[in-house]
C-alpha cells in the first residue's frame, strides 16, 4: 500500500471510530471519565493532525506528535485505573510519564500481555528524539549533502499505523469503560476491517 492509501484508510477508520462515541452525546460528570473523554478527544486531534501533516509532507512535525499522542493514551489508561494519587497528579498537571514503568503497569491492569511494555520500551528513545529535536529528526533532514527531508515510506506508514491503532485503543477503552457495548463491538469490527488492508 502507498502512503496515500494508508492515509485514506486511517482517516476513514478514525472518522468511524470518533462517530461511535460522539453520537452517544453528553459527558459523564465523574473525574475519571471526564479525564478519559478529554484524552480520547485529544488523541483524535493528534491523529488528525499527524495524518494532515504527513499528507502535506511535513513529516518532522508528524513524527514529533507521536510522543504526545502516546502519552495521552497512557494517561487515558491511568484515568480509568490509576491510583487516587495518579488521578490527582493528572488533574493538577503534575503527572510525568515514565515509559519504563507505565508500560508494565498498563499490561497488568488491562491484561494486555506485554503489548505496552514492549512497545513503549522499544519506542521510548526514538519518541524522545523525534519530539525534542534529536538526531532521529536531524538525521532525516538530509539526503547526502542536500538539505532534503528523507522519511522512508515504511517509517511513515508505521507512524500512520501506530497513531491509528492508538485511536482505536482509546475508543475501545472509552466504550468499554462507559458501558457502550454496541459501540465497543462495532469498534472491534471496524478494527478488524482496517487491519486487513
Amino acid at each position: 500500500m502507498t502512503v496515500q492509501n494508508e492515509l485514506e484508510n486511517a482517516r476513514r477508520f478514525g472518522e468511524q471510530l470518533e462517530e461511535l462515541v460522539v453520537r452517544k452525546g453528553g459527558c459523564p460528570d465523574d473525574d475519571r471519565n471526564i479525564l478519559l473523554l478529554g484524552y480520547w478527544a485529544l488523541l483524535f486531534d493528534f491523529h488528525k493532525g499527524i495524518l494532515d501533516l504527513i499528507a502535506n509532507d511535513i513529516c518532522g512535525s508528524a513524527f514529533a506528535l507521536l510522543r504526545p499522542l502516546l502519552e495521552a493514551l497512557v494517561r487515558a489508561h491511568l484515568a480509568v485505573r490509576g491510583s487516587a494519587d495518579d488521578l490527582e497528579r493528572l488533574q493538577q498537571d503534575d503527572y510525568r510519564t515514565n515509559f519504563v514503568t507505565v508500560g508494565p503497569w498498563i499490561d497488568r491492569e488491562f491484561d494486555t500481555g506485554n503489548l505496552f511494555t514492549k512497545f513503549l520500551e522499544d519506542a521510548r528513545l526514538a519518541l524522545h528524539s523525534f519530539t525534542h529535536a534529536g538526531i532521529s529528526q536531524l538525521g532525516r533532514r538530509f539526503e547526502g549533502h542536500s538539505l532534503t527531508p528523507t522519511y522512508r515510506e515504511a517509517e511513515v506508514v508505521e507512524v500512520i499505523h501506530v497513531t491509528t491503532s492508538a485511536v482505536w485503543m482509546v475508543t475501545n477503552l472509552v466504550t468499554t469503560q462507559l458501558g457502550f457495548n454496541e459501540e465497543a463491538n462495532r469498534a472491534g469490527e471496524l478494527f478488524l476491517q482496517w487491519s486487513k488492508h
